[in-house]
């Protein structure tokens, strides 16, 4: 099973990488459960949880972090990046990161959109083969 956390912040744009996601996975028939929190930040740490408990194949985080007029930005993009960085480095599975980090909404729904650029669909993919790259390890 493969764990697909998705951050509900700028729902619309997650909504759009989610959709690309789980059709890539349908297409391949490969379980997968969605799980959902807040915001990017929330992402890592329920990440981890999710790792712990549900003992997936892999994880895709799923997120949106699109700049604004205030420092905020670069300290959740900060934020985020190295925790899941971290993470990765600390467990057994493939952690995707699959969150947006643009400079405006235009350029998120460019990457989200199902007839565009659809990283959602890229994310899965990603998923699959990493989970073939680790598997390839084992023998």
């Amino acid at each position: 099973m493969i764990a697909i956390i998705r951050s509900v912040f700028n729902e619309e744009i997650t909504q759009l990488l989610l959709d690309g996601c789980v059709k890539a996975l349908e297409e391949k028939a490969v379980p997968f459960k969605v799980f959902e929190c807040p915001g990017a930040v929330e992402t890592v740490g329920y990440t981890k949880r999710i790792v712990e408990v549900q003992k997936p194949s892999a994880v895709i985080v799923l997120g949106a972090i699109i700049k604004g007029d205030t420092d905020h930005y670069e300290y959740v993009c900060n934020y985020v990046t190295n925790g899941h960085s971290h993470l990765a480095s600390h467990v057994d599975i493939p952690v995707i990161f699959g969150i947006l980090t643009t400079q405006n909404e235009e350029l998120a729904y460019e990457r989200a959109s199902i007839s565009r650029m659809n990283k959602g669909k890229e994310f899965a993919e990603t998923a699959l083969q990493m989970i073939e790259a680790y598997g390839s390890l084992n023998k």
